[in-house]
């Protein structure tokens, strides 16, 4: 199994691969709310919704076999 693969951007095909790009847009969300309100305390409560839903979004589809 590797890592990463081209088209994991579209389909994450394994538990890391859709880690790796929830934490990306996470990221992304993160600091363009910072960009937006100038409040650190925004966005930390942006990333740290992302970073939640990631996790759990990933041990659901896992639980569910989406990855096999």
């Amino acid at each position: 199994m590797d890592f990463l693969s081209w088209y994991d951007w579209l389909t994450p095909t394994n538990p890391m691969a859709s880690i790796f790009f929830g934490l990306i847009f996470t990221v992304i969300v993160g600091v363009t709310v910072w960009w937006d309100t100038r409040k650190m305390r925004s966005a930390f409560v942006a990333a740290l919704t992302g970073i939640l839903v990631t996790v759990g979004g990933v041990a659901i589809l896992n639980a569910i076999g989406f990855y096999a």
